[in-house]
C-alpha cells in the first residue's frame, strides 16, 4: 500500500485555506481603503489644492487708484485702461520656445526676458508673471493671432495711472511703482503682496493707503494646455478714495510759468491753517514716465543730470537763508535787551566794516552811514546787523531761531524732507573739531557762515511772525472723498505745530518794518508793491561759493490780516530785490484776487522812520579804524 506525504504548509482543511485567503484579502483591502483615507480624506486640502492649480487659474485684477485732484476738483492724476501680458510659468509646455515668440512679438531682448521671468518662477510657479505693461494695438493682435502657440500666456486690461498735466506739480505728486522688497517688509503688516503697485514719492507715497483701493480677481478653468475654458467666479475690485489736494491748480500753473527754466522754488501757504496752496520745485520731472517701469537708461539720465530734477527744493534743498534771516536777529536783539524800540542805537555803515584784520562788506559799497534798527531792516543793511549780532552772541541767535523751528522738520506730509542746519559752537566743535570765531557769529547774524533752511522753513518761520508766533503744520492734504458719493469722509484742520513765545510788541514793530520793506522808496522789496494791497516782506541775497548768489523773497498780504504767505528761491538769481519779487508779488495778485499786471514804478514816497525824523544818536562801539591793506577773504 503506498503512502502520502503532504508537506506541512498545507496541511489542513479547506475552511482553514479558505480562511487565511480571507484574511490576506481583507489585509490588502485595509491597507487599500488607509491609503485612500490619507489621501482623501487627511490629506484632501493638499491634493486639491494641487487638483485645482492644474486647473484652476486665479487671474488678479488691479484695483484703480484713487483720483488725485487740486481743492476745486481739477484732476491731477487719474487712471486710463491699458492691457498688460502676463505667463503663468507651470503653463509653459515649450519654455524656451514660447520665450522666443514673445521676445519677437514684444521686440525685447531674449536674455532680459529669461531673467525677468527666471528670477520669478521657482517661487510664484502658478502665479501670473507681468512681461510687459501698456501694450499697443499692433502687439496686442499680434499676441491674439499666436494665442495657440503661446501657452500659458494672457492680456489682462489694467487701469494705469495717468497724469494729465504731465511735470506740473511733480513733486507734489511724486510717482508710482512696483512694490520693492523694502516696501513690503515696511508695509508686512497692511495687506500688500509680491507684484503691487505702490506709490514711491509725494502725496503718491504719503496717502498710498488712501490711494491703492482693494484688488478683485477673476477665476478661470483651463484645460491641459493652459487655454481659458470658462469663468467660474468674479470679484470686483475697488477703487481707491479721492484725495484732494489743498492746492489751487491756478496759482500752481501760475508759479510754474514765472520760474520758466530757472532752477529754484515757490511755496505758497495759507499762514492761518498751514495749508500749502502752492509748491513749486524747478526743474521737475513727468511721472508719466515711472508708471510702466523707467527704463534703465532714463532712470541714469536722471542720476546723472547736475540740476537734480528729482529733488524737491522746497524741502530738500538746502541754502542759507541770507537776509530774511535778520528777521531771527532782529527778535533776539530786542528779547534780549541788546536793542529797544525807540530806535535811539545806531550804528555806522561805511560799506565796509573791520573785525580786527579781516572785512565785511556792506551791498552798498559807499555805506548807508548812520543807520537804526527799522533803516537797517528796510534797506537791508548787512554792517549794521554784524555789529548787532557781536553784541546778541550766538547762543541768543540760536536759541530765537530754534523757537521758529528752523534746523527741525516741518513735518509736512511728504518724504524725504530734511531738517536744515542751524549751527552753534557745540555743533561746530563736535563736527569741525575748531572753536567758534566772532567772525562766524558776524556772518551768521546775516544768514550766512553754515547756517541751512530749506524755502518752507523759512516760510513757516514767516509765517508764524505773521500771526503773532503761531506756526501751523504745512500739509498738502485738504480733503478725502468717497469714491461712490464723492462725499467728504474726512476734512483735515489746521494742526499747531509750535508756538513762539515773543513779546507782541516786538512783532508788531517786525511787521509794521517789513511793510516797510515793501511800502518805502528805499525798501528793497518794493518791487513786490500792490496797489490797494498792504504787502510785508523781506529780501534776501545768499552767497554761493558754487556761482552766482541765491536770489530769495518771501512775503505775506494783507499784512493787516494776513491770508497769503509766499516765498520764492531762485539759485544763482542774485538779488532777491531784482529777481524773487516779482514772483512773489503776482503770487499774491493772484491769490487774493487782483489783477496780475507787470511791476510798475512806486510813487515817491519818504523814508519811513519814527516820527519821519532820523533818530538821535546814542554811544554805541565804533568800528575799527579800517586799516590800508585789504586781506583777501574772511576767516569762518
Amino acid at each position: 500500500m503506498a503512502l502520502k506525504f503532504t508537506h506541512p504548509k498545507f496541511a489542513g482543511s479547506p475552511d482553514k485555506k479558505m480562511g487565511y485567503l480571507l484574511a490576506f484579502i481583507t489585509l490588502a483591502f485595509s491597507v487599500i481603503f488607509l491609503k485612500l483615507f490619507y489621501l482623501q480624506i487627511l490629506n484632501y486640502p493638499f491634493y486639491r489644492g494641487m487638483s485645482d492649480s492644474n486647473s484652476l487659474r486665479l487671474i488678479p485684477q488691479k484695483a484703480p487708484r484713487g483720483i488725485i485732484t487740486d481743492r476745486n476738483g481739477e484732476i491731477l492724476a487719474t487712471n486710463v485702461p491699458t492691457y498688460s501680458l502676463f505667463l503663468v510659468p507651470a503653463e509653459m509646455k515649450a519654455y524656451q520656445t514660447t520665450l522666443i515668440r514673445l521676445s519677437q512679438i514684444l521686440g525685447e531682448p531674449l536674455e532680459s526676458m529669461e531673467m525677468l521671468v527666471e528670477s520669478r518662477r521657482q517661487r510664484r510657479k502658478f502665479e501670473p508673471i507681468k512681461l510687459e505693461s501698456h501694450l499697443d494695438d499692433e502687439t496686442i493682435a499680434k499676441i491674439e493671432e499666436n494665442r495657440v502657440h503661446l501657452p500659458g500666456v494672457y492680456l489682462q486690461m489694467e487701469p494705469e495711472r495717468f497724469y494729465p498735466h504731465g511735470s506740473l506739480a511733480s513733486h507734489i505728486l511724486g510717482y508710482i511703482g512696483e512694490i520693492s522688497e523694502g516696501d513690503l517688509t515696511r508695509l508686512r503688516d497692511t495687506g500688500y503682496t509680491v507684484g503691487d503697485t505702490v506709490g514711491k514719492k509725494g502725496v503718491e507715497r504719503s496717502y498710498d493707503r488712501i490711494l491703492r483701493g482693494q484688488n478683485g480677481g477673476v477665476e478661470v478653468e483651463v484645460d491641459a494646455s493652459g487655454v481659458q475654458r470658462r469663468i467660474l467666479d468674479y470679484k470686483n475690485p475697488i477703487q481707491g478714495q479721492t484725495l484732494m489736494l489743498s492746492i489751487d491748480w491756478k496759482l500752481q500753473s501760475l508759479a510754474e510759468d514765472l520760474m520758466g527754466d530757472q532752477i529754484g522754488s515757490v511755496v505758497v501757504v495759507n499762514p492761518k491753517n498751514g495749508e500749502i496752496l502752492a509748491m513749486v520745485s524747478h526743474p521737475n520731472y513727468d511721472p508719466n514716465e515711472f508708471v510702466s517701469g523707467i527704463s534703465y537708461k532714463a532712470w541714469d539720465k536722471y542720476m546723472k543730470d547736475k540740476t537734480h530734477p528729482l529733488q524737491n527744493r522746497a524741502i530738500q534743498g538746502q541754502y542759507p537763508p541770507g537776509s530774511i534771516f535778520k528777521l531771527i536777529t532782529t527778535l533776539a536783539a530786542l528779547e534780549d535787551k541788546v536793542l529797544d524800540l525807540d530806535m535811539k542805537k545806531v550804528f555806522l555803515c561805511r560799506g565796509i566794516y573791520w573785525y580786527k584784520t579781516w572785512p565785511y562788506r556792506c551791498d552798498n559799497a559807499s555805506g548807508h552811514g548812520w543807520v537804526n534798527l527799522e533803516r537797517a531792516i528796510v534797506e537791508s543793511c548787512n554792517i549794521f546787523f554784524y555789529q548787532l549780532g557781536l553784541q546778541v552772541k550766538v547762543d541768543e541767535i540760536y536759541r530765537m531761531a530754534r523757537k521758529f523751528g528752523l534746523g527741525s522738520k516741518t513735518r509736512v506730509d511728504l518724504d524725504s524732507e530734511v531738517p536744515g542746519l542751524v549751527p552753534n559752537p557745540r555743533w561746530k566743535e563736535s563736527t569741525q573739531h575748531m572753536p567758534w570765531f566772532p567772525g562766524n557769529t558776524i556772518q551768521m547774524s546775516i544768514g550766512q557762515s553754515y547756517l541751512l533752511t530749506t524755502p518752507l522753513q523759512m516760510l513757516d518761520m514767516v509765517a508764524g511772525v505773521s500771526m503773532n508766533g503761531k506756526i501751523y503744520k504745512p500739509h498738502l492734504m485738504y480733503r478725502v472723498l468717497d469714491q461712490n458719493t464723492g462725499r467728504a469722509v474726512f476734512e483735515k484742520q489746521g494742526e499747531l505745530l509750535l508756538e513762539a513765545e515773543i513779546d507782541q510788541k516786538y512783532l508788531d514793530f517786525l511787521r509794521a518794518t517789513m511793510e516797510k520793506v515793501v511800502s518805502s522808496d528805499r525798501g528793497t522789496g518794493k518791487k513786490a508793491r500792490i496797489k490797494g494791497v498792504r504787502v510785508a516782506g523781506k529780501t534776501g541775497t545768499s552767497e554761493n561759493p558754487h556761482g552766482d548768489a541765491h536770489s530769495w523773497f518771501t512775503a505775506f498780504a494783507p499784512a493787516e490780516d494776513p491770508k497769503v504767505a509766499v516765498i520764492a528761491l531762485v539759485e544763482n538769481g542774485g538779488y532777491g530785490a531784482v529777481v524773487s519779487a516779482p514772483i512773489v508779488k503776482r503770487m499774491i495778485e493772484q491769490e487774493l484776487g487782483q489783477d496780475v499786471t507787470p511791476w510798475q514804478t512806486p510813487t515817491p514816497g519818504v523814508l519811513l522812520t519814527p516820527g519821519g525824523t532820523p533818530p538821535p544818536v546814542e554811544a554805541t562801539p565804533t568800528p575799527v579804524d579800517t586799516p590800508t591793506p585789504v586781506p583777501p577773504a574772511a576767516p569762518q
